[in-house]
């Protein structure tokens, strides 16, 4: 797997594209006003402790209180206590972020807690969120990364600064290309975008993928009730693969996060489906997000548990959808 990583915008609105393999796999956009909180170190106040969760809500200057839970914790903290904690899951369907009192950062955060106790400042962020082009690079095999095309100048410095402490290898193939340079060029990567924001899929072989997230999962259900290739027998196995091959790519691409269920063609043969469970698991060498793929049940149910971070792609891109729909 070969990644190449532009990088375009600046605070307001920052892109980072990941194209892998020769295919667009990510296209993040991050704002002010939707960042992922992941990562980030805060020193916040115990507003109150509620048994029946045994946890704790935490101000930490939010929109919301984030949730700290206590079992794993050693001494529990009291209301009204200060208390330095790190974001594990960003806000989600309702669900204040998710904290963490074990905290595991690189950036020296020691003295800013310091001084934000003495001056009473509670709540402070004490080390920011990564950006999101930091978040992409550190999920990345340093070594599989080909280039990092920034379209700015002044990213050129920030991106190899952080790679001399990251990555090292990596800061030689950090560069400056304007996006009018871009290969891709910006319309095919748009085209893509464009693509993962419908529900459906259509597959190389003539069969289709249908993508719904629900509140609880997200949901693929594999068809082969398309147009046959040329050429091509649209066997249940050959419909099948090709969803194997290309669900992962989805899963990174739309940022959806959870539980995901791959409802594929049955197979009544067991070797049919090893080899589609093993074609899923090649492919998601795409995603680093995933974290387990389950085995295939009889119904040809796949679950797939991947990890959750930031918006997802239509929540990113909504405004380009809106768009695209008051057109027709």
């Amino acid at each position: 797997m070969r990644h190449r990583v532009f990088i375009s915008g600046g605070e307001q609105k920052l892109e980072v594209i990941r194209w892998s393999d020769g295919r667009l796999a990510q296209a993040i956009r991050e704002t002010p006003e939707r960042r992922s909180q992941i990562g980030a170190v805060y020193l916040g106040r115990v507003e109150r402790i509620d048994p029946s969760l045994n946890a704790a809500f935490v101000e930490i200057g939010l929109s919301r209180p984030g949730l700290l839970p206590l079992k794993k914790q050693g001494q529990h903290p009291t209301e009204g206590a200060a208390v330095p904690v790190q974001v594990r899951r960003d806000e989600h369907d309702g669900k204040a972020v998710r904290l963490s009192a074990t905290i595991h950062t690189e950036t020296a955060y020691e003295d800013h807690l310091a001084q934000a106790k003495a001056q009473g400042r509670i709540p402070a962020c004490l080390v920011p969120p990564p950006t999101a082009w930091q978040s992409c690079l550190a999920a990345l095999d340093p070594a599989a990364i080909e280039e990092v095309a920034c379209d700015r100048r002044v990213d050129v410095g920030a991106v190899q600064r952080w790679c001399a402490i990251h990555a090292t290898e990596l800061s030689e193939r950090v560069r400056h290309l304007p996006v009018r340079e871009w290969q891709p060029e910006r319309a095919e990567i748009e085209e893509e975008i464009a693509a993962a924001l419908e529900e459906t899929v259509t597959l190389p072989c003539g069969g289709n993928l249908l993508i719904e997230p629900v509140r609880t999962l997200t949901a693929i259900d594999v068809n082969s009730a398309a147009t046959r290739k040329p050429g091509m027998e649209l066997t249940a196995l050959t419909v099948n693969l090709d969803a194997a091959r290309e669900v992962p790519r989805q899963l990174a691409l739309r940022n959806l996060g959870g539980i995901v269920v791959v409802d594929f063609i049955d197979l009544e043969n067991r070797n049919k489906r090893e080899q589609v469970l093993e074609r899923l698991r090649e492919a998601a060498a795409i995603d680093p997000a995933i974290e387990w793929i389950g085995n295939m049940s009889r119904l040809g149910l796949v679950e797939i548990l991947r990890r959750r971070r930031g918006a997802t792609l239509a929540e990113m891109w909504a405004g380009e959808k809106e768009e695209r729909d008051g057109e027709r």
